[in-house]
């Protein structure tokens, strides 16, 4: 997660005792009130702990806040896999996790956002890109919900070029479509057809790509694999990932589709996680990075920090220096990487590579 969001940002450059809640929200059919339960039980939690640091009346408003969350029925219908939730001075904001994470309840000083940087590098807000020859549908997914946008304003082919038949037998065709150039030609019905889907997906790609920059999510493309690779010879932004799902939208159930995104995801965080260690290994070899706390620290103090790692595995006593170091990162532009405790590279639980 190069950039964490920008009101939470905010929130942890702020002085103050603040409350971090996380907590895993499984649909559970036959307990639908479950969520809104457990939620109850961390609130409890929160409030002997907020205690220690709050007089009566801030403990008060506080706890106000949630427990008017927890009756909230429109708010626990509405859940993805997990949230984390941060509280300090009545100001509340909520931020959805696509997996689960492990319920906590942690009061200090910093904003604890290990759990949400580890959920976040794992598989993030998204596109799901379903291509056809003449048509297209637009999916925004978390990782566990899928939504199509539907108000994206784009045309089908057959709305875009209307004075077109498609399916005609002959091998001439004229057309202008809407706002499209002139085209005329003698040619055969496969030629006419191919040479079409890509006039097609050129429209297409100047009205997504830019819609795509805008949100700053991946893409993932669906589709036959002649399509996907029709659109990749017109579309090369790096948005859209190297890995598609292989086929059509349709062919696909919810828990094979979240399955195969899943994977997607993490072959991706792996290759960047590989990439990291590789070059946190040079680093420590010119001199450049370190495993040691204390020069951390002071290259933290200093605004060096390009990249800093942590591993998953961290403790409990650890927990609220790293998240120092973790605001210190981000104050000075830099990256954060949670690093999977099966990555034998990283010995140590912290590292950081410098700058220079």
């Amino acid at each position: 997660m190069d950039r964490i969001h920008p009101k939470i940002r905010k929130m942890n450059d702020e002085n103050g005792t603040v409350l971090s809640l996380y907590q895993s929200t499984p649909y559970e059919a036959s307990a639908p009130g479950s969520n809104a339960i457990r939620f109850k039980n961390l609130i409890r939690e929160a409030e002997e702990k907020l205690s220690k640091h709050l007089d009566r009346k801030a403990l008060k408003e506080q706890m106000e806040i949630l427990q008017d969350l927890q009756k909230d029925t429109v708010f626990w219908n509405d859940r993805s896999e997990a949230f984390a939730l941060f509280l300090r001075d009545g100001e509340l904001l909520i931020y959805n996790l696509s997996e689960p994470v492990e319920d906590m309840v942690v009061v200090q000083g910093i904003l604890h956002l290990l759990p949400l940087l580890a959920a976040e590098q794992h598989i993030s807000t998204h596109y799901i890109l379903d291509i056809s020859k003449d048509r297209f549908n637009l999916y925004r997914g978390d990782g566990s919900n899928l939504t199509e946008i539907e108000d994206h304003g784009l045309l089908s082919f057959n709305e875009l070029f209307p004075d077109f038949d498609a399916d005609s037998n002959v091998n001439f065709g004229s057309y202008g479509g809407i706002g499209g150039s002139a085209f005329h030609g003698h040619r055969s019905p496969a030629e006419m057809k191919e040479i079409d889907k890509i006039k097609y997906y050129r429209y297409l790609e100047e009205n997504l790509t830019p819609f795509f920059k805008k949100k700053g999510h991946h893409v993932i493309l669906a589709g036959v694999r002649d399509n996907m690779a029709d659109w990749r010879s017109v579309a090369s932004n790096e948005l859209y990932l190297n890995e598609d799902l292989g086929k059509p939208l349709h062919d696909f159930d919810s828990e094979s589709l979240r399955n195969a995104v899943l994977a997607i995801f993490e072959h991706l965080r792996d290759e960047k996680i590989q990439q990291g260690m590789d070059s946190l290994a040079k680093g420590l070899a010119d001199g450049k990075a370190s495993t040691r706390l204390d020069d951390i620290k002071k290259a933290a103090e200093e605004c060096k920090i390009e990249t800093l790692y942590i591993r998953s595995d961290y403790h409990d006593e650890e927990r609220e220096e790293y998240d120092h170091l973790v605001r210190d990162c981000f104050q000075m532009g830099g990256n954060v990487v949670m690093v999977p405790t099966s990555v034998k590279e990283m010995e140590k639980r912290i590292a950081a590579r410098f700058r220079y």
